[in-house]
């Protein structure tokens, strides 16, 4: 009698050092990202490092001549969009990862004959 699932977990533990090790090269790749998010006149941009921080903001001179409000907007926008980009590059890179992790690729049948899912 075969268990599907204790071949899972000879699969996993067999490849886990070089997922481990792909993981570890990935997370580093992601400390030292960012991504820059422009407001919709173009005067402002902010860069957002991959845990959301706001690393550094850039206001166009012309910017100045927009009320404090605008301006307000403007910043909120740029740095939304900062932050959603970083979030976006985190979610893919996890993305790449999990997908190569040997756990990912599960069959849908249980080994008996039935639908997992």
């Amino acid at each position: 009698m075969t268990f599907p699932a204790l071949d899972r977990i000879e699969a996993l533990a067999r490849n886990l050092d070089g997922w481990q090790r792909e993981l570890g090269a990935r997370m580093a790749e992601l400390e030292q990202s960012s991504a820059e998010g422009v407001s919709d006149s173009g005067l402002v941009t902010v860069t957002a490092a991959a845990d959301g921080r706001i690393l550094s903001t850039e206001i166009n001179a012309r910017a100045m001549r927009l009320d404090s409000y605008t301006l307000a907007e403007e910043f909120t926008a740029a740095a939304n969009r900062a932050q959603e980009a970083a979030a976006a590059r985190v979610r893919e890179i996890v993305g790449e990862v999990m997908g190569a992790a040997p756990a990912a690729e599960r069959p849908s049948d249980d080994g008996y004959g039935h639908d997992r899912y």
